[in-house]
């Protein structure tokens, strides 16, 4: 599936204590504030951080997903295979399945539009001729 929204690179660069922030947050599992502080960071400063690395933090966890996408093709392939339903394959389907569809490996939606446009004529009346007596 396309993006059709366009795309703009972020060509900033990156200093080391906000990289070090984004090691930090990916670490701990996400935990914003506890990753800001270790990085060096004041906790007013959280929100701040947040936003000005929100296209970062984007492009790390698609990387993230996508480095997770073959485990969870080939977790879904052994449940097909050898299901077992007291193990809680069911669940791990699921999230296997969830994990394909966000990076765009499952089930594809397509919106199909129709759209009809009416042309249609509009017919006036002549003008009447409008005469001013001075």
């Amino acid at each position: 599936m396309t993006n059709l929204l366009p795309q703009t690179k972020n060509s900033r660069e990156i200093s080391p204590q906000q990289e070090q922030f984004l090691t930090n947050l990916f670490e701990n599992g996400g935990n914003v504030t506890d990753a800001a502080l270790a990085a060096g960071y004041s906790k007013g400063s959280v929100t701040w951080l947040k936003n000005s690395l929100a296209d970062e933090i984007i492009n790390r966890t698609k990387n993230v997903l996508s480095m997770h996408a073959f485990k969870a093709a080939t977790r879904l392939v052994t449940t097909i295979d050898n299901p077992v339903p007291e193990r809680g394959d069911d669940l791990r389907f699921r999230a296997a399945e969830s994990l394909l569809n966000r990076v765009g490996l499952g089930k594809q939606e397509t919106t199909n539009v129709n759209v009809q446009a009416v042309h249609g004529i509009v017919l006036l009346p002549p003008k009447k001729e409008v005469v001013i007596d001075g």
